[in-house]
């Protein structure tokens, strides 16, 4: 009875291990998981673009910023100088083409002038040559209308050159002007320097790498710190081969960190290995079984990112 009771006993241990290794693998291949995986984010590394001394560092090394926060200010009045520099040629420039623009306007007067006194000159020498034809007049009135006629079509010449060349001068009017157009880009690259001598967090996140001190001497392109981006958190998994046939993009993911025990991160699957649903080991002829065919699988493994949230 003893004996039976044993066997039973044992026979029962046996059915109960193996409904919960079946449970156990079931489980496993509905629900991977793997600790072969880490924590990432992106860096933004911050470089100068501008030189000078370091006037302004209010952060330090691991500190907490949000985006727009100022990381650090270098010295700006040579940059200021060169935008009132820029103002002071834009307003010069302006006063030049504002001269050249009269300038213009007086040709255009004399041009007017020109033309009136060659249409007199015209109906003067349209009276006097048929009458001196007959010699009904004295030679020297008609030798005076003829050289008035000729000066008058000469000043009007002279007049057009003069306008000609001032319109040359002027070239577009406003804003169109060429100079005007030089002055302004001269002076929105001035302010764009200025701006650049205050420097400030682009994204969220953590300082890290900070090699600066006030005082310091930044060059342009020189790397000043690095931003660990706080909002792009994720996790990269490296999943067995077996276990990608139900892992997709998007799929709601549970993270759990060595470093925040009983705690757990919601998270969704960024992207999910793009892997064939049919990726099993086929056998059309003699060949490993089916659990060495997943053990040499499960040799390796592919990337899978998770972001948090």
């Amino acid at each position: 009875m003893k004996r039976a009771a044993r066997i039973g006993i044992i026979a029962a241990s046996i059915v109960a291990a193996g409904i919960l290794a079946t449970a156990y693998y079931r489980h496993s291949e509905l629900y991977p998981s793997t600790d072969d995986a880490y924590v990432d984010a992106d860096v933004v590394g911050i470089v100068a673009q501008v030189a000078g001394p370091i006037v302004n560092l209010p952060i330090e090394d691991n500190q907490a910023v949000s985006a727009g926060d100022l990381l650090f200010e270098i010295d700006p009045r040579p940059f200021r100088i060169a935008v009132e520099k820029a103002h002071a040629q834009l307003d010069k420039t302006g006063q030049n083409v504002s001269g050249l623009a009269d300038d213009v306007t007086s040709a255009d007067a004399y041009v007017r002038n020109a033309q009136a006194n060659l249409r007199l000159a015209e109906v003067q020498w349209k009276r006097i040559e048929p009458l001196a034809k007959i010699g009904a007049v004295p030679f020297q009135d008609k030798d005076k209308a003829q050289a008035g006629l000729a000066e008058a079509r000469a000043a009007l010449a002279d007049a057009v050159a003069q306008r000609r060349k001032a319109l040359s001068d002027l070239g577009a009017v406003g804003v169109r002007n060429v100079d005007i157009r030089t002055a302004l880009s001269e002076l929105e690259y001035a302010e764009l320097q200025l701006s650049y001598t205050r420097v400030v967090a682009p994204v969220n996140g953590y300082v890290t790498d900070l090699s600066l001190s006030p005082g310091s001497y930044a060059n342009v392109g020189s790397p000043i710190l690095s931003l660990v981006n706080t909002d792009s958190w994720r996790v990269v998994a490296y999943m067995k081969e077996t276990q990608l046939r139900v892992i997709r993009s998007g799929q709601q993911t549970r993270v759990f960190l060595p470093a925040y025990p009983g705690v757990r991160f919601d998270g969704r699957v960024q992207d999910g290995p793009a892997f064939p649903r049919a990726h099993h080991p086929r056998r059309s002829r003699p060949g490993p079984s089916a659990s060495q065919g997943d053990a040499r699988l499960a040799a390796h493994r592919r990337k899978c990112r998770a972001r948090f949230g």
